[in-house]
């Protein structure tokens, strides 16, 4: 088992998706999908960066154990996952869904829904976020999972060596501290979602 550790920006729901009973990691950190074994831990805390999730950091957001690994063509017809497809506009639940990429018959190229990663009309430089997250075809999932969202734990100063200091992962390697921080998160008991993720209240990303 391996653990990788990252620091998110932002917090929508989006990436971790926590709903409908599975965690999924299908679209950003790149690096993570591509990578991740079946049985490796993620866990990921507030960043701090002043325009993201400083005011949480440095709480924990998630952690999750690696189930299973998907392709976006999978995902898109495996009907455990059917709920998770985007809805704008819609209730929050579904507006940050993260099953929308997909190859259909007689078209070449992605296709995709509107979604948190994806609104017609807005600028995408380079392809934007839908060439980033379709650069690895891989989507990780799992029943097995905690997702505080906006009131997880804060890692003692003496465990924030676990984490990188910024962007990118980390795949920690001391073994006492990790023993802490598996004791912190209660890496034995999963309790799935537990709180509303972060940002749901920022009207940068959510009309109130």
């Amino acid at each position: 088992m391996v653990t990788r550790t990252y620091r998110l920006d932002h917090d929508l729901g989006f990436a971790p998706n926590p709903f409908f009973d599975w965690c999924s990691l299908a679209c950003c950190m790149g690096p993570i999908r591509r990578y991740a074994k079946l049985g490796d831990v993620i866990i990921g805390i507030a960043g701090s960066a002043k325009d993201g999730l400083r005011r949480y950091h440095p709480q924990l957001i998630y952690w999750m154990r690696v189930d299973e690994a998907l392709t976006f063509d999978e995902y898109w017809s495996d009907k455990r996952f059917a709920r998770k497809r985007p809805q704008i506009p819609g209730p929050k639940m579904q507006m940050v869904g993260d099953r929308t990429y997909r190859n259909e018959p007689g078209c070449s190229g992605w296709s995709f829904d509107t979604s948190m990663h994806y609104i017609s009309g807005a600028p995408q430089n380079n392809g934007g976020h839908v060439a980033t997250d379709t650069k690895v075809n891989r989507v990780l999932v799992t029943q097995s999972y905690t997702y505080w969202g906006k009131c997880g734990p804060r890692v003692p100063a003496h465990l924030l060596p676990l984490f990188p200091v910024g962007r990118g992962h980390k795949c920690p390697k001391d073994v006492t501290l990790l023993g802490e921080l598996y004791a912190l998160i209660d890496l034995s008991r999963p309790l799935g979602l537990v709180g509303d993720p972060a940002d749901w209240d920022n009207p940068r990303y959510f009309k109130a």
